[in-house]
């Protein structure tokens, strides 16, 4: 038997499932099966499964029951005592195995451990940003977030077993629900500090998902605290962990341009928390620049002039502060532009700066910017 079964579902997604299992062959760490679940697919996925004469690559199809049950099916026809999964439309690096696999067997009383997951775009090129938050020493604190990518896990099967098979009722987040029952059973949870896997994020998504993942959110933690064997260590952690929901539902309906259904979900969250608003709400300014850093938001400036300009009533503190805290960001994106050789970019964020905060102008690194990319500029056009 093999040490390590890869689940990889799969729906309608045949122009990127070569390079997925290409991904998978191109291990260094080599014991392994991989498991293609064919959830219904009426594209070519079935040629390009059938493709692969590696006799460690297995294909199974049937009628479409979802993601959840995609990894299902796999996880029932696995054979290793250590469980991956990989989304047909993301990669795995090269030592993903290897790395992983040694972390388990070196710390055997670890149930699962992850990495880090770096972000690309459709066409597989990277957008320079990744998932490299580490996961929390207490699994309760997961009912705040979820900081994993699915593709950058190993888990032990009897931990799988225990916690029992991913809830076929959920069309996202399904992977946060059983980070959460695994932490619920007991598991302890690892992290290597090195990327493992590739994410590719399709933007045009986004809008579309919102309202889904949003209602996606709230059905992982009613279920969480519906339980009535809740730990009491849990159980305190009901309305800091709902609050923490209503800005995340708040973050999504900005990105989908819902500014009306962000202003409520951010009343709800100060409502459920009222700390969040005290000290001039410095709590929710900080979650707001965490929402455009997240790899997942395409132009993270644009994205943070959309926020605050449409904040609630009930940040009204924090609306004061608008212009200070957007040219702040403005410039600090400019300097890492800067840092980078984007210097096009960097005059461009400096500007926007500027027009928020023109303080800017007495700003010698400001100055340095832009007398640079002119400069550059005019170098190359020959003036």
């Amino acid at each position: 038997m093999p040490a390590v079964s890869i689940i990889i579902p799969a729906y309608n997604q045949g122009h990127y499932l070569g390079a997925a299992v290409r991904s998978v062959l191109s291990q260094t760490w080599p014991d392994y099966e991989a498991i293609i679940v064919d959830d219904g697919s009426t594209d070519n996925t079935p040629g390009v499964a059938g493709a692969f004469t590696d006799l460690r690559i297995r294909y199974i199809r049937q009628e479409n029951r979802g993601l959840s049950g995609a990894r299902n099916t796999g996880i029932r026809n696995a054979t290793g005592e250590l469980i991956s999964f990989l989304d047909s439309d993301d990669l795995f690096l090269p030592e993903k195995l290897a790395l992983l696999v040694e972390a388990l067997r070196a710390q055997p009383d670890l149930g699962m451990v992850a990495g880090q997951a770096v972000i690309i775009d459709e066409h597989g090129r990277p957008t320079g940003r990744s998932f490299t938050a580490p996961l929390p020493e207490d699994g309760a604190q997961l009912l705040m977030w979820n900081p994993l990518h699915v593709g950058s896990v190993l888990v032990r099967r009897v931990w799988l077993d225990r916690a029992g098979s991913f809830d076929e009722t959920l069309r996202s987040y399904e992977d946060w629900d059983m980070w959460l029952r695994l932490a619920r059973a007991g598991c302890r949870f690892g992290w290597v500090d090195r990327p493992v896997s590739l994410y590719r994020f399709h933007r045009g998504q986004m809008t579309r998902n919102a309202e889904q993942m949003t209602r996606a959110t709230f059905a992982v933690l009613d279920k969480v605290f519906g339980d009535p064997h809740l730990p009491a260590s849990w159980a305190a952690l009901r309305e800091s962990a709902y609050a923490h929901a209503y800005l995340r539902a708040a973050a999504q309906a900005c990105q989908a341009g819902a500014f009306d259904r962000a202003r409520s979900a951010m009343d709800e969250a100060i409502r459920l928390d009222p700390q969040l608003a005290a000290d001039d709400a410095n709590q929710i300014a900080r979650r707001i620049a965490a929402w455009a850093e997240d790899p997942r938001t395409p132009e993270p400036l644009a994205y943070l002039e959309a926020v605050y300009a449409h904040l609630p009533d009930s940040l009204d503190a924090l609306r004061r502060r608008r212009k200070t805290i957007l040219g702040q960001a403005a410039a600090q994106y400019a300097f890492e532009c800067y840092a980078r050789g984007d210097l096009a970019q960097a005059r461009a964020l400096l500007l926007r700066s500027l027009r928020h905060r023109p303080v800017w102008l007495t700003n010698r690194g400001a100055w340095s910017i832009l007398l640079r990319s002119v400069l550059t500029v005019f170098a190359q056009t020959g003036w």
